[in-house]
Order: C-alpha cells, then sequence, then structure tokens
C-alpha cells in the first residue's frame, strides 16, 4: 500500500512557515483577505506533495499567533511530523517554545527544524542561532532532529528539505487502516455544485464512497458522496491522509470544526475521562488539586475540570493521574491525546493521553492511583477486563472494544477470546455482547436472592412475574435474560411463561396447604362448587382460596374450566378420555349421551364440552359434537 504521512508546521508569527509550504509546493495556504491584508495565517492552510520515493504527503499550515493557538492545536492533530519553523533573523520566539511544548504533548514522534529568512542573516548570526537551537531542543523529541536552512524567496534548501522528509518518512510506520475509522473535522466550505465539504486528517481507519457516516457529538449521519486526497477523486480514504469528504446531504452550519466523522456503532460519548497530566517545566505555580481549563482533543476544544489524584498539588515538571469532565460530550480512544491550556495567552499548561475514553460518572472514592497504573499499564488485554467491569450490567460489543482502544477486529477478537478462556468474561451469543463474570456471578447471586425472599412472602403462589425480577434484579435486560437463561439450563430455576421459581419450590411447602383443596375437589368429581362455597368449607378468605386455585391451575394440578369452575386434573383426564373412548363407536356425541355417561345437569354438562373444543378435543357440528382429527 502507497505511504501516506501527515506534515504540520509549528513555529512563531511570521517566521515565514505559510511562505516555506509555497516554495515547497506551490500552494499559498493563506486563504483568507484578512490572512492577505495582515500578512499572518489565522486559520488552517492545507496543501500537498509527492516525494522523490513516491510518499504522499498532506500538509498542514498552523497560525504561529498567540491569539490562534487553539487552532495551532487543532492542525498538529494527526500530525506524523512536524516542521518547526524558526526564522533566522529574530530566534526563539515565545510561540517557538509553546509549539514544540504542544507537539510533545501530542505525542508527535518526527520532526524536522527548518531555520527560514536565510538570506535576511550572515553566517556568523545562522551559526550562533543554530546553537541557541540546539541548546533550546536539548531534552526534546527534536533534540537529534535535522536541521535544514531555507530561503523560501531564492528556494536555497528547499530541495534538501524534501530529501530530510523522504529520509524520515522511510521510518513512520503506515497507520492501521483495520481500525475503525475516525477524522477530527477540522475545516467546512461549500463548493457549487457539489454542496458541503468536510476536511480533515484521517487518523484510523479507511472510509469509501457511498458509505455512511456520523458527525458527533451531534449523532447526525449522512452518505459520502466523494472523497478526494491530495486534490483527486478516491475512491476510499485512508488514515493518514488529508481528505476532503462531500457530503450533501448536510448545509454548511450542520457540521463545525471540532466534530469527528466516524461509522456508526463504534465509538460513545462521555464527559468523563481519566487521564495522565504532565504540567509543563516552563510553568512558575504549582496547580491546586482541581482546576478549570480549556480542554483540547483533535480538533475540538472545551471548557473542562480536572482532579488530579493522590497530589496535593502538582508541581512544574510533574506527571500524574487525573479525572476529567467536560462540559461537552465528545467520542475519545484509548491513548489519544491532549492539551490543557488557561484562559489567557501564552498558557499551554501541560496535557498528556486518555487512559478510559468511557467513564459514567467522576467518583473519587472509586477510582484509585493504583487502578489508573492499571489502564496505563498498556497491557490491553487487562485494559479490556478492566473497562468491561466497569460498564457493570451493560456489557460491551466487539466494536464497542475496537473504538475504545482503537484496534482492528481481529486484536479485538483474539483478546476476547483469551478473556474468555480465562473465565474473566462471559458472551451472550445472541446480542453478541460480553460482560465481566464477576457481575455476572453478582446479578445471578442477586436473582436467587430475590426469588428466595419472593417465595418466603409468597409461599401459595406458583413464582414470580418475570419482568417484576427485573426490576428487582437491577433492570438490565441483557446481562438479566442471559442468567435467567443459563440457570435454566443448568436446573436451578424453572421459567415457565412469565413465572419464574426456583426449580425444586413447590407452592405451599409440602403441599400442606393444598392438599385440603385437592382432595375436597376430587370429592366433589365433574360437580365442584365456586370459590366461595370453597372458602366457607375450608374456613378461608374467598381472595385466598382464588390465588390458591391460580397457582394450582399453573402448576398444572387443576383445571380451570371457566370462571369459579375448577376440576381437579384427575377427575378432567377421566372425563376426557371416557369422551375419546366413545367416539371408538359413534361418530356424534350429544349432550344427551354426556348426561347418560356422568349424570351431571346442564350447568356442568355445558362448559364441559365448550372447554373440549377450546382444546381442540371435540368441534362443534349442528348435530353435536365430532372428534377433532388429530
Amino acid at each position: 500500500m502507497l505511504k501516506r504521512i501527515i506534515l504540520g508546521t509549528a513555529g512563531h508569527i511570521d517566521h515565514g512557515k505559510t511562505s516555506f509550504i509555497k516554495a515547497l509546493t506551490g500552494i499559498d495556504c493563506d486563504r483568507l483577505k484578512e490572512e492577505k491584508e495582515r500578512g499572518i495565517t489565522i486559520e488552517l492552510g492545507y496543501a500537498h506533495l509527492s516525494l522523490p520515493s513516491g510518499v504522499k504527503v498532506g500538509i498542514v499550515d498552523v497560525p504561529g499567533h498567540e491569539k490562534f493557538v487553539s487552532k495551532m492545536v487543532a492542525g498538529a492533530s494527526g500530525i506524523d511530523v512536524v516542521a518547526l519553523i524558526i526564522a533566522a533573523d529574530e530566534g526563539i520566539k515565545p510561540q517557538t517554545k509553546e509549539h514544540l511544548y504542544i507537539c510533545e504533548l501530542l505525542k508527535i514522534k518526527y520532526g524536522i527544524v527548518v531555520i527560514t529568512k536565510i538570506d535576511l542573516v550572515d553566517d556568523e548570526l545562522l551559526e550562533l542561532q543554530k546553537e541557541d537551537i540546539r541548546d533550546f531542543l536539548r531534552g526534546t523529541f527534536l533534540e537529534n532532529a535535522p536541521i535544514v536552512e531555507v530561503s523560501s524567496v531564492t528556494g536555497v534548501g528547499i530541495e534538501k528539505f524534501k530529501q530530510v522528509l523522504d529520509e524520515i518518512s522511510k521510518e513512520i510506520s503506515i497507520r492501521s487502516i483495520d481500525t475503525p475509522f475516525r477524522m477530527p473535522v477540522d475545516d467546512v466550505i461549500t463548493i457549487k455544485g457539489f454542496g458541503t465539504v468536510v476536511r480533515g486528517t484521517a487518523i484510523s481507519g479507511k472510509i469509501r464512497s457511498g458509505d455512511e457516516i456520523v458527525f458527533l457529538p451531534d449523532n447526525i449521519k449522512g452518505r459520502i458522496r466523494g472523497i478526494q486526497s491530495h486534490g483527486v477523486f478516491v475512491q476510499e480514504g485512508y488514515a493518514g491522509e488529508r481528505l476532503a469528504i462531500n457530503v450533501p446531504d448536510f448545509k454548511k452550519e450542520d457540521v463545525r470544526r471540532g466534530m469527528v466523522i466516524v461509522k456508526d456503532g463504534f465509538f460513545h460519548l462521555t464527559k468523563y475521562l481519566l487521564v495522565d497530566f504532565f504540567y509543563l517545566p516552563y510553568n512558575d505555580k504549582p496547580l491546586k488539586p482541581r482546576i478549570v481549563a480549556q480542554f483540547h482533543a483533535m480538533t475540538m476544544k472545551t471548557t473542562a475540570e480536572l482532579y488530579f489524584l493522590g497530589v496535593e498539588k502538582v508541581l512544574p515538571g510533574n506527571k500524574v493521574f487525573a479525572m476529567v469532565k467536560l462540559e461537552k460530550a465528545y467520542a475519545f480512544s484509548y491513548r489519544d491525546p491532549y492539551v490543557i491550556r488557561g484562559f489567557g495567552i501564552y498558557t499551554t499548561m501541560g496535557g498528556g493521553v486518555v487512559l478510559h475514553p468511557y467513564l459514567k460518572e467522576i467518583n473519587r472514592n472509586k477510582i484509585t492511583v493504583d487502578y489508573i497504573s492499571r489502564l496505563n499499564s498498556g497491557n490491553l488485554e487487562e485494559i479490556c477486563s478492566l473497562i468491561i467491569k466497569e460498564q457493570e450490567a451493560d456489557g460491551l460489543s466487539i466494536n464497542d472494544v475496537m473504538g475504545f482502544l482503537n484496534i482492528s477486529y481481529d486484536t479485538s477478537q483474539k483478546i476476547l477470546i483469551d478473556l474468555l478462556k480465562q473465565n474473566l468474561l462471559v458472551e451472550d451469543k445472541r446480542t453478541k455482547r460480553f460482560f465481566h463474570k464477576n457481575v455476572y456471578d453478582r446479578l445471578s447471586q442477586t436473582l436467587l436472592d430475590n426469588l428466595e425472599k419472593y417465595h418466603k412472602n409468597n409461599p401459595l403462589k406458583s413464582g414470580i412475574n418475570k419482568e417484576e425480577l427485573l426490576v428487582k434484579a437491577g433492570g438490565h435486560e441483557n446481562l438479566f435474560n442471559l442468567v435467567i437463561k443459563d440457570l435454566s439450563d443448568k436446573k436451578i430455576i424453572t421459567v415457565d411463561g412469565d413465572i419464574v421459581k426456583k426449580y425444586d419450590f413447590v407452592p405451599g411447602g409440602e403441599n400442606s396447604v393444598f392438599k385440603p383443596m385437592e382432595e375436597l375437589l376430587k370429592k366433589w368429581g365433574l360437580q365442584t362448587e365456586e370459590p366461595l362455597k370453597i372458602a366457607e368449607m375450608l374456613n378461608m378468605e374467598e381472595k385466598k382460596v382464588r390465588d390458591m386455585l391460580s397457582t394450582l391451575v399453573k402448576n398444572g394440578s387443576v383445571i380451570k374450566i371457566k370462571d369459579s369452575y375448577y376440576l381437579h386434573k384427575d377427575i378432567f383426564e377421566s372425563f376426557k378420555e371416557k369422551i375419546i373412548t366413545f367416539f371408538k363407536t359413534k361418530e356424534i356425541l350429544t349432550p344427551q349421551d354426556v348426561r347418560d355417561m356422568f349424570n351431571i345437569s346442564r350447568k356442568y354438562m355445558i362448559p364441559l364440552l365448550e372447554y373440549l373444543d377450546s382444546i381442540k378435543i371435540t368441534i362443534r357440528v349442528p348435530e353435536g359434537r365430532r372428534l377433532r382429527r388429530q
């Protein structure tokens, strides 16, 4: 597969970033009238380049002015290699430092230092600037980075920069296209004849023209009409590419920078995160255990509260763990980088990576430093187990795992299979969701405890309604249904329609309460009395008698012929067999035949015959009744 990388600029205002990109590509990234007039980059600019080896380079030009650092952070997201631009006539300036720190916080690994405007200084000053730059970069990810001297006016050094970038590109790994697709939106435009076009850097996965996509956090869906990469229409877009995606379903005002394009079913919105946090050493004051600041990730920014764990204060240069509460929900993956800035200028405070991308709430009593350290371990199996456990009875699907950990289907499947083998998870094969074994066991015990309690309080009832038990067990339907099925398969409980009981439960204990009633019904044969009469004879309340009769019906001990007319099952079975035997010699059964056979009045005979019809034993015809063909 053809390698694609993203190059981004960084550096102080007016150090020649945009001019350098124009000299490199022939593309002018200053596209706003205001930018032309003021001579500074306000918005992000875009260009592209092909290197001698064939590597395709997407280029993001970021603003250098202190007021637009938030846009610089948005542009730097997804960058593979940064060109740190330092003007030869000015040297290291405030945004040079801030941009470098931001690149470190965003985990950019590769870079080239570009000294611009060399046509404005003599050799002696140029050498002094190089020495200062080396001192400044010591201890950073650019400590050993190549330095290229260029003039955007004369073109000196431009070809050398391409050669150096080509060499570095060999070290950059191709981004996985098997992980879930994500593209943070950094620009939205309208093109006549096409409609809305969104642009950004694809940071994972792949997308195809015609695919349905989702814009988060607004959760609006649309279909892709076309994709451009490096100014050319393509059928597919891949991680590591600058993409322009045509989405005519939307107006320009429907989408905005800060949204992220994904495929449905992989990512969840959250306001709560666990992170590690590095407090930049140039800060001069310690931080309190709780701060409010600007949170930047990918192309979004929002206000956030940070709660630092295990410390009374955070000193400059220290790294700690923190819980984050965002003002606006967003979708994250494990190890997504972020930046924290204050509300003034020159105020990039620090940043780090997301360690838990889907906390349900901030609970400082439950979240410990040890717990976050385990998330920080990088052991994906352990992390997966921890996050699934935290989801309690909601569980996770394999797509959820792919999105949370930013890994492929095959990797997710392997992790889940290994955890199942270790008996740490259980799988609901019907819903394809995975639950932690501890959560499964806890719900199983809760369900059995509730059944035991119900049987104790309702000894005459055959069992509890399934919906009522679901509510008592916490209302988590997916895991509840799995537990019910497993306990039933193991003959620990019995499920009869909507009624659930413990497998060995018998209403009324050893039938002691029901025995007199069953004996009375047997004694009466086919001509039983109504419940009120039964209550009088057994010295009980009518309601209790009706409840007991309902229980015996559900147990199959008693047959309900119609309202207030009940027969013992042995009596009814005898009656039914005699009727079936009658049809061996006769084709038609009349009421008179029944009266002669059983010596019962019309009061009982008619309901009995209608009940035989209802259970498909007989069928009514003008002459009487026939035996229904089985």
